[in-house]
C-alpha cells in the first residue's frame, strides 16, 4: 500500500506569496515592455523629424543654389525676385538650350539636341531668359531679357531637319532677329513660403505664373520654422537683391511627443547656400 500520510497541499500563505511574486515579476516585465515601446516610438519620431528637416534643407538648397546674381544688375540678371524673412520668390532653372532658328519676331526655335532639361517648356508656366548681345555703337552692353512663354510646339524642325522646340513669346526679346546659337534659359518663377494650415505650420512651394495654391513640402514646423537671411559678399545682411551672395536657411520642425505629457520634439538645421555666378566681391 502507498503511504500518503506524509503528503500535503500548499497552504494559503504559500499560494498568496507565490501570487504576489508572480504579480511583481509580471508588473516589472510590463513596465519594461511599455518603456521599451515608448522609447522606440520616441526614437522613430525623432528619426522621422530629422529626415523631414534634412529633406527640406536639401530641397531648398537645390533650388537656391542655381540662382544667379549680379551686382547692380537688372531684374533679368538677378534670379531673386522678392525676398522676406519667411518667404522668397525666385526664378527656378528648368532648362537651357540654344536657338537654331529665329522664326520671326517673338518666335524662336531651340535645337532639341542641345536642350538640357527635366521637362519641355510649358506655356503660361515658364519664362525664358534670352541672351541679347550689346550694341557697341549704341553703347549698350550684353544682357538677358526675360519674356513669358505664350506657346510651345514640337512639330517644326530646325534647319537641316533636326528636331526643334518652337517657343512663341509674349514679346520680342530684341528688335532684331536672334542669331543661331543664342543661349536661352527656361525658368519658372517659384515661391517658397512658410504658411499655416490646420493649426500647424508648413514649408510650401507654388508656381507664381499659374497662380496655383501653395503645396506643402515639409512639416509640421514651428511658427518660425523657415527662416531666411540674405548675405552680401562680406557675410553681412542685405535687403538689396543685387548684392545677395548667399542665403542662410534655417528649418525648425516640431512634433508632439509620443507621450502626451512630455515636451514636443524639435529639430533644427541651418545651412548656407551660395548663389551661382556670384563673384567674391
Amino acid at each position: 500500500m502507498l503511504n500518503v500520510a506524509g503528503r500535503r497541499g500548499f497552504t494559503l500563505v504559500e499560494i498568496m506569496a507565490a501570487l504576489t511574486v508572480t504579480l511583481i515579476v509580471t508588473g516589472a516585465m510590463y513596465n519594461l515592455l511599455l518603456n521599451t515601446q515608448r522609447l522606440t516610438r520616441a526614437q522613430s519620431a525623432r528619426v522621422a523629424l530629422q529626415s523631414s528637416v534634412r529633406a527640406g534643407a536639401l530641397i531648398v538648397a537645390n533650388e537656391l543654389s542655381e540662382l544667379n546674381s549680379a551686382i547692380g544688375g537688372s531684374t533679368s540678371q538677378n534670379d531673386v525676385l522678392a525676398l522676406g524673412a519667411h518667404a522668397v520668390t525666385y526664378r527656378a532653372a528648368r532648362g537651357v538650350g540654344f536657338v537654331c532658328q529665329a522664326a520671326g519676331p517673338g518666335v524662336i526655335r531651340l535645337a532639341r539636341s542641345s536642350f538640357s532639361a527635366h521637362r519641355d517648356p510649358q506655356a503660361g508656366r515658364d519664362d525664358v531668359l534670352v541672351f541679347v548681345p550689346g550694341d557697341s555703337a549704341a553703347g549698350s552692353g550684353d544682357t538677358w531679357v526675360a519674356v513669358r512663354i505664350a506657346g510651345v510646339a514640337t512639330t517644326f524642325a530646325c534647319p537641316g531637319g533636326n528636331p526643334g522646340i518652337t517657343l512663341t513669346l509674349s514679346a520680342s526679346p530684341s528688335p532684331l532677329l536672334l542669331e543661331n546659337g543664342t543661349p536661352v534659359r527656361v525658368v519658372e518663377p517659384m515661391e517658397l513660403r512658410l504658411y499655416p494650415s490646420e493649426e500647424t505650420w508648413w514649408l510650401g512651394a507654388r508656381s507664381v505664373n499659374t497662380g496655383e495654391a501653395i503645396q506643402p513640402l515639409v512639416g509640421p514646423l514651428a511658427s518660425d520654422g523657415f527662416r531666411l537671411e540674405y548675405l552680401d559678399a562680406l557675410g553681412g545682411p542685405t535687403v538689396d537683391r543685387t548684392r545677395i551672395r548667399s542665403i542662410r536657411v534655417t528649418i525648425r520642425a516640431v512634433e508632439a511627443a509620443a507621450d502626451a505629457s512630455g515636451p514636443p520634439l524639435t529639430e533644427e538645421l541651418t545651412t548656407q547656400v551660395a548663389l551661382a555666378n556670384s563673384p567674391a566681391s
